[in-house]
């Protein structure tokens, strides 16, 4: 997936009530327009290439008011990444499947809807994560305490999977990372190596896609037919 070309911020509509708060954070308005700042700012300018100041100005605050609520412009990045962060969430639905013997046929649909809603549906957070990875070192501890979780709900399931011989027997720590892995790289690549856009119309398509390249390939059951009706799902026409 590009990444678009920005040459000015428009200014934040901020909300009357505090819709961008987290459930289980109560945040005043004030921080959450410092956050939301933040977040655009240094998904659109990386951390060095980012200000305080700018940030301030977005926010429609001062930076003696900024520097109130976050000491240092690290400490105001760490709380704007784990603001995108917390919004991840697994649906109970897939959250039972994955707890649970279900399907794969079943699980797997639910799976990459959700990762592809993650990575594509959020590209301020998929910045926020490159920008953490590429300049500030010592970010995973924030990855896993905040997406390990999900990374051992899926694993676990497929190890059960692989169990009890729904699936072909696998590493499922590779599996997981692989199964994501997919819609980063075919979202990031694909326009770069294919030359147009992802031949999908919603991300429910997406996900079918995915889920079938990845049951066949789970199952065992790749052979030359599979192979060359799933790479057209995923490349197009």
């Amino acid at each position: 997936m590009s990444n678009p070309s920005f040459h000015r911020l428009p200014a934040i509509s901020w909300p009357e009530s505090s819709m961008l708060v987290p459930r289980n954070q109560q945040k005043s308005v004030i921080d959450v327009r410092i956050l939301e700042a933040a977040v655009q700012l240094f998904a659109r300018s990386g951390f060095s290439g980012s200000s305080t100041r700018e940030i301030a100005q977005l926010a429609d605050v001062n930076e003696t008011t900024l520097f109130r609520y976050y000491g240092t412009k690290k400490e105001l990045f760490w709380a704007a990444l784990e603001a995108r962060l917390l919004r991840i969430k697994l649906s109970r639905e897939l959250q039972a499947g994955l707890a649970g013997d279900d399907d794969p046929a079943e699980v797997l649909p639910k799976l990459f809807q959700f990762v592809v809603e993650v990575i594509c549906g959020q590209p301020e957070l998929m910045r926020l994560l490159y920008v953490s990875a590429l300049e500030l070192p010592g970010s995973d501890e924030i990855y896993r305490n905040h997406l390990g979780g999900i990374f051992d709900s899926v694993s676990t399931y497929l190890k059960r999977a692989a169990a009890r011989g729904a699936i072909a027997g696998i590493d499922p720590h590779i599996a997981t990372l692989a199964l994501v892995g997919t819609v980063i790289s075919h979202s990031s690549l694909y326009q770069l190596f294919v030359g147009r856009e992802l031949p999908f119309a919603t991300t429910m398509e997406a996900s079918s896609a995915y889920s079938t390249f990845w049951l066949n390939m789970l199952r065992g059951s790749m052979d030359a037919q599979d192979v060359a009706s799933n790479a057209g799902s995923l490349i197009g026409d």
